[in-house]
This record gives C-alpha cells, structure tokens and sequence, in this order.
C-alpha cells in the first residue's frame, strides 16, 4: 500500500512540472500548442484517478482480511475440517452439521445425598444416625454418533472405597437400524429397575426407599444384551454371568434372559408395560444372598423367573405396578431340615407431582409384599413420601416406612420396625 501511495505522490509531482513548463512554452509557443497541453494534463488527471481507486481497493481487500470470519458456515463453502470416522461426506453446496467439541462428547454428572434416619428394629432396638449415604460420580461418553459409553463410580460406605457401580457400552444407530448392541455391567433388563444411579431410581419411584420388588428381584450383572427398538415396542435378548451353576467343573456362560414391551409418550401421557424372562431367578442380587444353598444345585435344572409390569404417567399423577416371582416350587435342606420356597413380590405405587412458586413438590404411596421367603425379607412394606424440588439438582424428601415381618412359623419374628427418613440430595 505504501508504494501505492509512492506512486501517486510522483504522479503529483510531475503534473505539477508539467504545468510549470507548459506555462513557460506557452508563452513563447503559438496557440495551438495550448490545445496539446490540455489534453496532456486531462490524461495525467484520469491516471491519477485510477490510482487512487486501485489504492482504496487494497485497502479495503487488507482490512477485510484482517476481520474475523462470520459464525456459521458459508453456503457454497465445503468444510476445511477434516470428518469424525463414520461421518457422512458433506456434498458440495450442502450446508455442514454441527461439530460437537470435546466437553460435548463428554458430559460428567454425579450426586451426593445425606440422610438423617431415625429406625425401630423388628427385635425392638431402637437407633438414630446421619451419614453421607451416596457419592457418585458419572461419566458419558459419544465420541460417535453410533456408540455411547457409560461409566458410574460409587463410594462403598460399608467398605469406604470407590467401586465400578456401572459400565455400558452402546451400539447403535436408529436412524439406519432399530438393532442396538448392550454390553457391561449394570442391571439387566428384569422388572422395573433399569439402572443404579441417582437419577435412574428417581424416575423408576418416587420413594426413597425401594419397594420389595426391587430390593428381592434387581440383578447387577456383567451381560451382553442384543435388542431392538421400533414404533414403541422393545425386545432383546442377553446373556450374563450368573451366580447359580449346577456343573462341578468351573464357571460357564449359560445364563439368559428375555425382556419385551411398549412405550408410548406424548404431552400429557407416558405409558409402558413389559415383561421379562430370567432363566435362573436365584442370580438376583436378594435371592442370591437370602438362599446360598440354591446357587449350585448338582445335576438339577435352574428355577426360571417371570416379570410384569406397567407405568402411567398423566396431569401430574404416576401409577406403578409390578409382580416378580419363581415359575415353580424348590426345595432343599436347612439345618436338617426340609424346606420349600417359590419366591414372589409385587408392588402398587401412587404419585404426584407438581409446580408451586418455583418448585416441584411431589408426595407418593408404595404398597410392596412378598410370599415364599422363609423370613429373609418383610412380609409387607408401606411407604408414605413427601417431598419437593427446590431446584432442578436439589430435592428434599421426608419418608415414613413400616414394614411387617414374617409369622413365627414362616420363619419371621410376627413384628414390625418402623423408619423415619430425611434425605437432602444435590445431582450435577
């Protein structure tokens, strides 16, 4: 731009030369010489002129180069950023989809909660305590767009160390086929619950404790289930490492199970029933514990288990209803002596919830029960909850719970204990 600038200042220069020395002829010079000089400086002029425009040009290209670009992409403009693996190829002319960067590939979550309990034991001892009684923290992961990882850590308060309390990794692609691929540990699809982490159980019930069905029934598992999802309905089939064998010579892989449903969600209205199969209902994490004398079982088939149940979700109000239980009879021996249990739980759960002054109260009702178990859990459990988001990450909640115990001859102790707790949790 400077030699520009160099140019026209000579330009000027000489014009002004060429006026001194054409007034100088002209005095000496005829008339027709001063007809020559005018058309001399009106193409001395239009030069200039044409300089001084090629100048503004330049400037102008320099500033505009120097100016950030616009946000967003240009039409016409192919991408200069190289394609994420598995990216469709972006079409001259087409306009490029958005990038995800880092943070958006990975999102972090996590909860605390605190509880304040106040308890009456079935052998009537009565005690109080508050204790930090969860810490997670979550992680997922979507670096494509066809596959999800998800990873959550919990601190284990009876044996004060952090645990793998779940990881997932998805395959799947809806928008080409409804086939997806689940593999790692968690809960396997059987009966209400569905995951281990805050949120999950939050949207199972509004309850803070878990009703029998779930506390007898849920099973964590390493599993690699093949599903699909189409127009509301849902199936899949897995495989998993149980606990039950009945072969002598080591481990194997032989476990399975089923689920299927239906869903359906609208503005006012969610809705979804399903049933599920297990084909050895002594690998759920209660029953596991409550009958070690059934998880090898020589020479003996395994005893199936079978789920249903179903949710509605409408104005506010949420209705849950469930029934777990063994497809047949077993028997075997405890303390020398002959025992029979076919295992069974089931569950009625009311709620609502909405929005006053800013915040989400909610109150709900669980009616749980079981049958079969020989005293390894309560007979009967009510649950009564009151509770309210203060925020979208913050909820308080007050619980009554009562649960009955098994008869005497059923192997109970014929009492009840009593629960009172209040639970503060914060979600990220």
């Amino acid at each position: 731009m400077n030699d520009w600038r160099f140019k026209g200042s000579l330009v000027a220069a000489s014009l002004i030369c060429v006026l001194s020395s054409s007034a100088a002829r002209a005095q000496q010079t005829v008339p027709q010489d001063l007809e020559a000089l005018k058309k001399t400086m009106q193409e001395v002029l239009k030069q200039n002129e044409e300089l001084r425009k090629r100048v503004r040009d330049l400037e102008e290209a320099v500033k505009a180069r120097s100016q950030p670009p616009a946000e967003g992409p240009v039409v016409g403009e192919v991408p200069k950023t190289p394609a994420e693996p598995g990216a469709a190829p972006v079409e001259p002319g087409a306009l490029p989809g958005p990038v995800k960067t880092a943070r958006e590939k990975i999102q972090l979550g996590g909860a605390l909660e605190v509880e304040a309990v106040s308890r009456k034991e079935f052998n009537r001892v009565k005690s109080s305590d508050i204790a930090l009684t969860t810490a997670e923290f979550d992680f997922e992961a979507d670096v494509v767009d066809w596959a999800k990882a998800e990873l959550s850590l919990q601190w284990d308060s009876a044996a004060d160390k952090i645990t793998v309390n779940e990881g997932l990794i998805t395959f799947a692609k809806p928008s080409l086929v409804p086939v997806y691929l689940k593999t790692g540990r968690g809960i396997v699809p059987f009966g209400t619950s569905t995951g281990t982490t805050v949120a999950a159980r939050f949207e199972e019930s509004l309850t803070i404790t878990g009703p029998l069905t779930i506390e007898i029934f849920e099973a964590k598992e390493d599993y690699a289930l093949l599903g699909v999802r189409s127009h509301g309905f849902s199936g899949g089939i897995y495989l998993y490492n149980g606990t039950t064998d009945n072969r002598a010579r080591g481990k194997h892989l032989e476990h399975w199970g089923a689920t299927l449903g239906y869903e359906m969600k609208t503005d006012l209205l969610t809705f979804d029933i399903g049933v599920d199969w297990m084909d050895s209902i002594f690998d759920t994490d209660g029953l596991t514990t409550a009958f070690p004398e059934l998880q090898t079982r020589p020479h003996r088939g395994y005893i199936p288990g079978f789920s249903a149940h179903g949710r509605l979700g409408m104005f506010g109000f949420s209705l849950i209803t469930e029934y777990d239980g063994a497809t047949k009879q077993v028997h075997f021996t405890r303390s020398r002596r002959d025992v029979k249990v076919m295992p069974e739980a089931w569950q009625v759960e009311i709620g609502y919830m909405t929005k006053v002054f800013g915040v989400r109260p909610f109150a709900a009702f669980n009616y749980s029960a079981t049958a079969g178990m020989q005293g390894a859990f309560p007979q009967r459990r009510l649950l009564g909850t009151l509770g309210t988001f203060v925020t979208d990450n913050i909820r308080v909640a007050l619980e009554y719970a009562n649960d009955r115990d098994y008869s005497r001859i059923q192997g109970g102790t014929d009492a009840d204990s009593n629960t009172w707790t209040l639970r503060l949790t914060y979600e990220w």
